[in-house]
């Protein structure tokens, strides 16, 4: 399972982009510029700071800054935090558990071992059953190399002000996606500075349609639970 220090790691957030984002935040278009020119992604979000300087366009500006803003929190709020990815699995999980009864806890969990996935839970409460599902899903290989390809390094552009943007760009487009199609759990990982890592498990959660925990079935549930843990 991946540990908070194994991300950061991978996604070289260390002081010295650290220091090329505050700078990039403070406006400086020369330096901005000047660095954009091998990763396509990066380049076109740092291409879109040249909005800054020209009054119809502020409101890309303002957006762009709020998310580089928000992605330094979620960054920077991997140290002295439990892991991330845990976390995020194990929000999703209680929100499709939420307010469930014992009886169609039985259900959920009768439904996952005909669908072959066996889950000691220890008892039947929603709290047992989410520890055990979120475990499941977090030692997964499905998800190990989901991370993976996410955090793919990019050799000689991990250092460059790009290669950091390039990663801002696809958390924003994700949080975005997830804002759109599943609101509730977006609001679940923002309120923990969390949104902008949802990244790199969006491939497992995607799977899932977004449920109506009170119209969805048992069934639905366990179906949409065993697609996160495969």
């Amino acid at each position: 399972m991946y540990t908070n220090s194994a991300i950061a790691a991978k996604m070289e957030a260390d002081k010295h982009l650290a220091l090329m984002l505050e700078h990039a935040l403070a406006g400086v278009r020369d330096e901005i510029l000047k660095q954009g020119q091998n990763l396509e992604t990066g380049m076109t979000r740092l291409a879109f700071y040249t909005s800054c300087f020209t009054q119809n366009y502020q409101d890309v500006c303002a957006k762009q800054k709020k998310e580089d803003i928000r992605f330094a929190l979620n960054i920077y709020g991997l140290i002295g935090k439990r892991s991330v990815i845990e976390r995020m699995i194990r929000i999703y999980v209680d929100l499709l558990l939420q307010n469930l009864t014992p009886e169609r806890l039985r259900r959920v969990e009768r439904a996952l071992f005909k669908l072959g996935a066996g889950l000691a839970s220890g008892s039947l409460t929603n709290q047992a059953l989410a520890s055990a599902i979120t475990a499941a899903a977090c030692y997964s290989f499905g998800l190990t190399t989901t991370i993976d390809r996410a955090l793919l390094k990019r050799s000689t552009l991990a250092l460059t002000l790009t290669g950091w943007y390039a990663y801002v760009q696809k958390a924003a487009d994700a949080a975005d996606r997830l804002k759109q199609q599943n609101g509730m759990y977006y609001h679940a990982l923002y309120a923990e500075e969390l949104e902008m890592l949802y990244f790199l498990i969006e491939p497992v959660i995607s799977r899932n349609p977004s449920l109506n925990r009170i119209m969805s079935s048992d069934d639905e549930i366990a179906a949409a639970i065993n697609r996160i843990i495969r």
